[in-house]
Order: structure tokens, then C-alpha cells, then sequence
């Protein structure tokens, strides 16, 4: 009878012991979560686009980025062992495509445009910018066999989006966007997508590549 309720005494306060754990662990999720809510109340659009997402107005963090401006050089997450890189740093040039999602139709099938164009632009880099995991980058870019493209990802700190004005504030995503950007990453051409449904205009981003910054 002894055993039984010594037992009983220390299954309850394993278990206890347990909760708290779970409750400290929670707590701290909560107060991780609380934070970076607070922290991007602080957010604010300094810019005058006009941008929806299924005919719903958005914010856009920060300023609109322009031509003639440079990009703000942030480190991106480029592979699934989550190593961190400055795709800016050479000097090539190159052309970037922002998105929500690689799953979803119109970024899919945008980024498999831009992976072909890919291949018959040499010295031109070509990347996809989202905040997808690495681990479904690289699913998608290997079912879609993606090997002109460069798919990276802005989703630990989403600073890339914030600093170049590019973070949807409401959703925690990317907007849709498509740039070129020299040898010395000043931004040539630039298009923010007005609705984030719509397609960016590749054939006109491509023409201009070719017509301004290709050596002939």
C-alpha cells in the first residue's frame, strides 16, 4: 500500500514538474511572440504605394525603393543549413523577383519564367526572394527543376523586406516585385506589383535588361 502511494506522490510531481516546464516553455513562446508583435507595431510605411492583396489594402514597411537608389545589402538564408550570404557582394548584375510565397500559382509560375530567362542570360544573376522556409525552397526548385534561378529566403529576420521596403506588415510576408540591379547594386529598373494576385511584367523587365545593361 506503501509503494502504491509513493508512487501515486512521485508520478504527481513528475507530472507537475512537467507542466511547469511546459508552461515556462509556452510563456516564453508568448513573450518571444508579444515582442516581435510590439516590434512591428513600430513599423511604419514611409511611401505612397498602393498596394492590395485580394483587393484589400496593404502597408508596405519602410521606403519605396527607387531607380538610382542601392540596395541595402541584407544577408539571406540560402540553403537548408541555414547559412547566411550577401548575394549582393560580386559584381554582377542582377535580377531580383520578391514574392509571398513559391507555393502559390502566380509566384510558381513567375519564378519558372525567370528560371528559363535564366539560362539564356549569361553573367546575369537571377533570384527569388521570399520568406519560405529553405527546406520548401528547395522542394519546389528541385519538383520544378530550378537550376537558373537562385531561390533564398528572408524568413529568419525578414530585414531584407524591412530595410528595402518590400515587408508586408500585415502578413509577414513579401510583396511581389521585380528589379535590376547593376554591378554596383544600384537599383536600374523596378516594378511593385499593385496587386499582390497579379503578375509582375517579366517581358518588359526582360527587354530592358537587354536593351540598357547587356553588353552588346
Amino acid at each position: 500500500m506503501k509503494k502504491v502511494i509513493l508512487l501515486g506522490a512521485i508520478t504527481v510531481v513528475l507530472a507537475a514538474c512537467g507542466n511547469k516546464q511546459k508552461m515556462e516553455n509556452e510563456t516564453g513562446k508568448a513573450g518571444e511572440n508579444a515582442e516581435y508583435t510590439q516590434y512591428l507595431d513600430t513599423l511604419k510605411a514611409d511611401n505612397d504605394l498602393k498596394i492590395t492583396m485580394g483587393k484589400v489594402p496593404i502597408t508596405i514597411v519602410g521606403k519605396e525603393l527607387k531607380v538610382g537608389d542601392k540596395i541595402k545589402e541584407v544577408p539571406l538564408v540560402v540553403n537548408t543549413k541555414l547559412e547566411e550570404k550577401n548575394i549582393f557582394e560580386d559584381k554582377n548584375i542582377k535580377v531580383v523577383y520578391t514574392a509571398p510565397s513559391l507555393d502559390t500559382k502566380v509566384c510558381s509560375l513567375q519564378t519558372k519564367q525567370l528560371n528559363e530567362a535564366a539560362k539564356t542570360h549569361a553573367n546575369v544573376k537571377f533570384y527569388s526572394v521570399t520568406v519560405d522556409t529553405p527546406f520548401a525552397q528547395e522542394r519546389f526548385c528541385t519538383a520544378n527543376e530550378i537550376n537558373g534561378l537562385k531561390a533564398v529566403s528572408d524568413f529568419k529576420y525578414h530585414q531584407f523586406g524591412i530595410q528595402n521596403g518590400f515587408f508586408i506588415k500585415e502578413k509577414g510576408l513579401l510583396t511581389r516585385a521585380l528589379m535590376i540591379l547593376d554591378e554596383n547594386n544600384t537599383v536600374k529598373y523596378i516594378e511593385y506589383v499593385p496587386e499582390e494576385g497579379k503578375e509582375a511584367n517579366i517581358d518588359k523587365a526582360l527587354k530592358f535588361l537587354e536593351n540598357n545593361l547587356m553588353k552588346k
